[in-house]
């Protein structure tokens, strides 16, 4: 009789811990809606809006970012002098939301405001010969911006903050993924 009551409780606990998980994959990991907006009027101000929407707690929002693609430019090592043509992306809001990808060095912003990025690991090896480079600097004609960090992803990019401007796409990261898409609708709408 024991060893029935043992497989019994066994069972149960597998089963509530198997529940657990599936509620929380279903309905409380951060889940996150990617919004192409070329075309409809978003710029930085829509997405503080949606921003602070977020703070007062409405949709069960957690992140908010908002970003455009601008021209190829010429980046240049302030140390190094080596330069490498990369695309830059322009970015108010939570920058991990862009194109996540693993911190290799730093991190994805700074505390402060002011003239900072983030670099592709392809841009830091090519800029710097190495992606532990946090705190180094690099100039785009002649603005000079500290390295922030950099993400584990390919391609040479150049992730900097904005404070206007047009915005192409949107990212809305929620605690859950139940109507996420729904609520960005709604978002949208407004």
């Amino acid at each position: 009789m024991a060893q029935v009551l043992a497989k019994v409780g066994f069972a149960i606990c597998i089963l509530a811990v198997t529940g657990m998980a599936v509620w929380y994959w279903m309905f409380s990991r951060p889940y996150c809606v990617y919004v192409d907006c070329r075309g409809q009027g978003f710029d930085v101000e829509t997405v503080k809006q949606w921003e602070r929407r977020g703070e007062q707690g409405a949709f069960g929002m957690r992140k908010v970012a908002g970003w455009r693609i601008e021209k190829q430019q010429i980046i240049c090592c302030a140390s190094t002098y080596r330069r490498q043509r990369a695309k830059i992306i322009c970015v108010y809001g939570a920058m991990d939301l862009v194109d996540p990808g693993d911190i290799l060095s730093g991190r994805y912003g700074l505390a402060m405001g002011g003239d900072y990025c983030v670099l592709s690991k392809d841009l830091a090896r090519h800029l710097f010969g190495s992606v532990q480079v946090a705190g180094e600097w690099v100039k785009m004609g002649t603005e000079k911006m500290m390295v922030a960090g950099v993400v584990d992803k390919e391609g040479d990019f150049l992730m900097r903050p904005v404070a206007e401007g047009s915005m192409e796409e949107v990212a809305v990261e929620f605690k859950g993924c139940m109507g996420a898409a729904s609520k960005v609708k709604e978002l949208m709408r407004e």
